[in-house]
């Protein structure tokens, strides 16, 4: 075999290799195209998906589902639609009643305003008329002063004597009543020591006995206590007024009964307001 032959030899031997390289890349490329379309997801190894005749199923169930769902939706639409015609329909008739609301106001306010037009011309037509009464009146006044001098004279001097005239008269009645206590507690008294075994002449004279009391009502100057002929207390008595550690005044006691009496403050000892439910007493504790 001469040199040719052998190149040709070899150069066999090299296209057998590149065909058996060809056919074993061909076969490993090769897909099972009916496999590939039936396989399921039980049939599939590790790394292969499912074919795609399962695929196409599985699209198409949730094509069904994505169907059932824009129905759903749809529905959904058509009655929220319904509901905002009906809404609509409420807000147009609530629009209509306010319009018909307001076209009454504005009426209203029409005739209000000619009410007030109306009535500003009465108000200057009465204004000119009081200005006029007004004049009238300053001389109605004018000589009603010149009179009323007249007049206060003579009602100053009757009021002066009719207020001399009760003063005398509020005296007269304080002194009967006074007397009437007096008497009253004297006879009670008297009869008080005779029950006693004593006379009107062993007794000391002036003596304030040491009693206590409160106050049960406050009217002005004058206070009412609740100490009284019966307790011993006598007019001309002065008692001392405190509340609790405060001391508030004296009283002196100008009408007394059984059971109650009547004082008035003494300026030069005030100290504090007097109350109803304040303590009075002839002597304080030290």
């Amino acid at each position: 075999m001469n040199i040719i032959g052998k190149i040709f030899v070899f150069a066999v031997f090299v296209m057998s290799l590149l065909f058996m390289a060809f056919a074993v890349a061909l076969y490993s490329t090769h897909t099972n195209w009916r496999d590939e379309v039936l396989r399921t997801a039980d049939q599939a190894r590790p790394g292969q998906t499912v074919g795609y005749k399962v695929r196409l199923a599985e699209a198409q169930k949730q094509r069904e589902q994505l169907t059932a769902e824009i129905s759903r939706l749809t529905a959904e639409v058509s009655a929220s639609e319904a509901a905002r015609d009906q809404v609509v329909a409420k807000i147009q008739t609530a629009l209509e009643e306010k319009n018909r609301d307001l076209e009454s106001l504005r009426k209203d306010k029409e005739a209000r305003e000619l009410e007030r037009e109306k009535a500003q011309a009465e108000l200057v037509k009465t204004r000119l008329e009081l200005e006029t009464a007004t004049k009238v009146v300053a001389d109605l006044r004018t000589e009603i002063r010149d009179m009323q001098a007249t007049v206060d004279e003579h009602v100053d001097r009757a009021a002066k004597l009719a207020g001399e005239l009760h003063e005398q008269e509020s005296f007269l009645a304080i002194a009967n009543e006074r007397k009437a206590q007096l008497e009253k507690q004297v006879a009670n008294a008297r009869l008080l020591l005779q029950q006693n075994g004593l006379s009107v002449d062993s007794l000391p004279r002036d003596s304030v006995p040491a009693i206590d009391g409160v106050v049960t009502a406050v009217v002005a100057d004058s206070v009412e206590l609740s100490l009284g002929g019966d307790d011993g207390l006598q007019a001309g008595h002065e008692v001392e007024v405190y509340r609790n550690d405060k001391y508030l005044g004296r009283l002196r006691v100008v009408s007394v009964e059984p059971d109650r009496s009547v004082a008035v403050v003494v300026p030069q000892f005030v100290r504090g307001v007097i109350q109803r439910g304040d303590r009075v007493a002839t002597r304080l504790k030290a």
